[in-house]
């Protein structure tokens, strides 16, 4: 295992400082946010780009397994690992989740999380995810509850009395999974490459 995260990422998990995504495709080709290659387009050497590389030319319906990479954490030391199985064609997908400070001279983006996940059910968009929030400073699993303070038993519920878990959600109406943090609503699911 950590020989596979060496070259997917170019050094040791715990040298990390960012979350990055990495994806193995049917055919046994690796291919990882933290690496470069040429982009033929443009003549310049570039990261590999979920949008642009992935579902443009598409290698997306490839996907075997996704990968999230996540640095160290006071709750992980050694980092985190996160896989989902992929086993039907265009059902995985990955996004950041960010924001924008700006005043009249400058503005600055920052990663508030970093998501990858499956639709599990392609007749009404329900996906499993697993989220690196940094600023739980932490990975999100799909069995990860919500919590309320406001409850009685601190869990947040649906109206129905289910617990509602983090990284169980949908992409039609994706939920938060903090209070800081809105619900992302409708995924732009071309944009991921996600066919439904």
């Amino acid at each position: 295992m950590n020989d596979l995260i060496k070259q997917l990422l170019g050094r040791p998990l715990q040298q990390i400082t960012r979350s990055y995504w990495a994806v193995k495709l049917n055919n046994g080709t690796w291919i990882s946010e933290a690496r470069t290659h040429i982009d033929l387009y443009k003549g310049i050497e570039r990261p590999y780009d979920w949008s642009n590389d992935l579902v443009a030319n598409g290698d997306v319906a490839k996907i075997r397994e996704l990968w999230l990479l996540c640095p160290p954490s006071t709750t992980s030391p050694l980092g985190n690992t996160a896989r989902l199985d992929i086993s039907e064609p265009y059902t995985a997908f990955q996004l950041k989740v960010g924001t924008v400070d700006s005043n009249l001279t400058a503005s600055s983006r920052t990663v508030q999380a970093h998501i990858i996940g499956k639709v599990i059910n392609k007749e009404n968009g329900d996906c499993e995810c697993y989220i690196w929030d940094y600023m739980q400073d932490g990975l999100i699993t799909p069995n990860t509850l919500i919590y309320d303070p406001l409850a009685k038993d601190h869990i947040k519920r649906d109206e129905k009395g289910r617990p509602i878990y983090a990284g169980r959600t949908n992409v039609y109406h994706f939920h938060s999974w903090r209070g800081a943090i809105a619900p992302l609503g409708l995924l732009e699911l071309g944009t991921l490459g996600v066919r439904l």
